[in-house]
């Protein structure tokens, strides 16, 4: 469970409605994102660039409202070749992500890549630049 709390705090820095990095290209690409409960909240993305950013400070964050099930977001402003995303669907719109008292999140979460059940790391959650869809599946 080590990286949940930080994952949370990252994603809390996340809440920005939009932030880019000074030293990024525009460049953008689709993220797809499933099991988004529908019409609630806000999903908060978070895109990192390396290892040592990962969880610390997104290159790219987004607040956009909640579509369906499945729903497309642009990601722009990115321009590294391989990038983690980290977000959570935010259903009380407060901003941060909700947690019980033991820090086990209570609102839906994923990551780009496969997070695994403790959360993501940049090992984990790091999926290539390529022109294709990047996949993120919250959870239930």
């Amino acid at each position: 469970m080590k990286h949940l709390p930080t994952l949370t705090t990252a994603l809390a820095i996340a809440a920005a409605v939009f932030t880019i990095d000074a030293s990024a290209q525009t460049g953008c690409t689709t993220v797809e994102v499933h099991n988004v409960r529908p019409q609630q909240g806000f999903l908060m993305l978070a895109a990192y660039t390396d290892a040592e950013s990962f969880n610390k400070k997104p290159a790219v964050s987004l607040r956009v409202p909640a579509g369906e099930a499945v729903t497309s977001v642009q990601l722009c402003g990115v321009s590294a070749p391989v990038i983690a995303i980290a977000m959570f669907q935010d259903l009380d719109s407060d901003g941060r992500m909700a947690q019980n008292i033991m820090r086990i999140p209570t609102e839906p979460w994923g990551s780009s890549g496969t997070p695994g059940a403790f959360g993501p790391t940049w090992e984990t959650a790091k999926t290539a630049l390529n022109g294709s869809p990047i996949v993120v599946r919250l959870s239930q």
